[in-house]
C-alpha cells in the first residue's frame, strides 16, 4: 500500500520499488504486490520482467479458482505480451481478463488493437463494439472504430 501511495501521489523523493521488493521478500506470491510491481516495470518498459510478476500473481489467483474475482493480472499480462509482440499469447490472456466487468472495456479495446494489427478488421470492429458497450466515452475506441469502418469501406458509418 505504501508503494501504491507513492505512485498515486508521485512522491518526489521516494521510490515505490523498495516497498514492493520488501513486500515480495515477505510474501513472494502476494497478488496485489506482484500486480503493482509488474505494472511499475511495465511502465518502465521492462516487459519480460513485468510478465514474471503477472504470471506469479495469476498462479496465486488461480490456485483454488480457475476464474478469479479480479482479472487485472490477466489484463496486464496481456499488455506486456502485446508489447513483446507475442500476440497469440496476449490474445489468450486478454480474453481471460474480459470475463470481469472491471476490465472489459480495456481488455476488448486491446484485443481490437491486436486484431487490427493482424488486419482482421471485422473481428477488430466487433471487439471495439464490445469495448464501447462497457464505456461509450472511450475516445480511443471510437477513433479505432472509425478507422476500422473506413478500412472496411463503410465511409458513411465512419463519419456518423
Amino acid at each position: 500500500l505504501a508503494g501504491l501511495h507513492l505512485e498515486q501521489y508521485r512522491h518526489a523523493t521516494f521510490e515505490p520499488e523498495e516497498y514492493y521488493l520488501e513486500g515480495l521478500k515477505r510474501s513472494a506470491g502476494d497478488i496485489r504486490i506482484n500486480v503493482a510491481y509488474g505494472t511499475l516495470l511495465l511502465r518502465r518498459g521492462l516487459f519480460t520482467e513485468a510478465e514474471t510478476h503477472f504470471r506469479r500473481a495469476i498462479k496465486t489467483l488461480t490456485a483454488r479458482n480457475t476464474n478469479p474475482y479480479d482479472s487485472e493480472a490477466y489484463y496486464q499480462l496481456g499488455v506486456s505480451l502485446k508489447l513483446q509482440e507475442r500476440h497469440e499469447e496476449a490474445f489468450e490472456a486478454l480474453y481471460k481478463s474480459v470475463w470481469s466487468a472491471a476490465w472489459q472495456d480495456s481488455g476488448y479495446f486491446t484485443l481490437a488493437q491486436i486484431a487490427s494489427a493482424r488486419q482482421s478488421y471485422e473481428e477488430a470492429l466487433e471487439l471495439t463494439e464490445r469495448s464501447l458497450i462497457r464505456n461509450t466515452r472511450n475516445y480511443k475506441a471510437r477513433h479505432l472504430k472509425a478507422a476500422l469502418l473506413r478500412k472496411l469501406g463503410r465511409y458513411e458509418a465512419a463519419v456518423s
